[in-house]
Parts: C-alpha cells; structure tokens; sequence
C-alpha cells in the first residue's frame, strides 16, 4: 500500500509540473540603465520678432540614467548629464558661453501598449551646476551657479531584444536662464563706471525650456 501510495504522489507531481525546458514567465526587470543623447533650447521672450521660437541659449549633450520600478508600473529615476552652449548663436543674442552639468530625479508610470511598445510619463526635479562666460571688452565676465530645475517629461521606445529598448523623449523644463539682451554690455552705450560684476551679468530667472532627446536603456 504504501509503495502505491508513493506512485501515485510521484504521477501527480509530474503531470503537475511544466514539462523540460519550459520555465514561468520572467518577472519585470527591477533596474535598468541608459544613456541618452539631445538637446534643449530655452523660449524666447520680449522680443517681437523671435517671440515663442524655444532657440534661446540652444545647449546640446549627452548622459546617463538609472531606472527602478518600485511597484507595478511605477518607476524611479536618476540621471546625470552634461550640456554645453551650441556655437550655433543667433547674432542678436548676448554670446554666452555656457557648460552644464543637470543632475535630477524623478518619478514616472510606465505602460505597455504591445509587447515591443512603451510609453511612459515623469515629474522630476534637480540643480544645474552650471560655468557661465561672457565676452566684455578685451576679457570676459564669467561665473559659476547652482540654479534649480523642474520638468515634466513624456517619451516611448521599441523593444530590439530581450532587454535593449530604443527611445526618444520630450520635456518641458523650468530652468535659471539670463538676459540676452547685447546692448546691456556694450562698452559704447552703457555708462558703467568699472567691469559689472559677475551677479549683475548673470542674474538668472525662471524661464521654460524644450528638451529633445534619444535613449537606449538596458533591463538588468
């Protein structure tokens, strides 16, 4: 009895269990890693002719992100990236040399739509250590800041294989930006008494700008 006892347990569990080779579904990736590549132009304002174009103090660069998926489609972000001023300026803008470093940090859903398509929405925020250098006579003014940021990012990427996605993204951001007016440093028309110092040249105010980017981001 009870080596047939025995049998019929040992047929149950292998009826019961997966047959060889195929395993349960994987679960969701926990973290995942990226780099990215863009550019953000700030929106200009006060000026007639170039009013609403987001081609203000155009900077480009590139960085890298991390991923956490805390709960379902909820995910954490952290990212590092570096920016610098395009040489590409507009000849009615004050030619300010700017490099950037953003750290931020957001928190976003993400939602499949098949199974190769993500879309996903953020909120973040972070600071801008930023090197600022402008021209003024035969020197320069120049400063460093730490200026605060705000964004809100949407994007989607495509799935190439089992863990490499390929994306782009679009974030309005709410950044430190400064006045571009030239006439504002010309030695000709301005009665500076000595050199304006490096706070009355770069006295920043919250302004909106457009981000663009690229991404490819691996699940671990």
């Amino acid at each position: 009895m009870r080596l047939l006892a025995l049998s019929v347990l040992l047929a149950s569990t292998a009826a019961s269990a997966e047959p060889m080779g195929v395993t349960a579904d994987a679960p969701d990736p926990t973290w995942s890693v990226g780099a990215r590549i863009g550019g953000y132009g700030f929106r200009r304002e006060g000026n007639v002719d170039f009013t609403g174009k987001w081609d203000e103090c155009r900077m480009n660069g590139v960085g890298v992100f991390v991923n956490r998926t805390v709960h379902g489609p909820i995910f954490l972000e952290g990212g590092l990236d570096t920016y610098f001023s395009s040489t590409d300026r507009e000849p009615q803008d004050l030619q300010i040399d700017r490099s950037s470093a953003l750290i931020s940090a957001a928190a976003g859903v993400r939602l499949d739509f098949t199974s190769w398509l993500t879309g996903w929405v953020q909120l973040g925020v972070g600071a801008e250590l930023t090197k600022l250098s402008v021209p003024y006579g035969d020197d320069a003014i120049r400063a460093d800041k730490i200026l605060p940021e705000g964004f809100f990012g949407v994007g989607g990427d495509i799935k190439v294989t089992r863990a490499v996605h390929l994306g782009a993204s679009l974030r309005t951001l709410v950044m430190g930006n400064f006045n571009y007016d030239p006439a504002r440093l010309d030695m000709s028309n301005q009665a500076w008494t000595s050199t304006p110092t490096a706070d009355q040249v770069f006295a920043a105010t919250p302004s909106l700008a457009a981000q663009g980017q690229f991404y490819m981001r691996y699940d671990m």
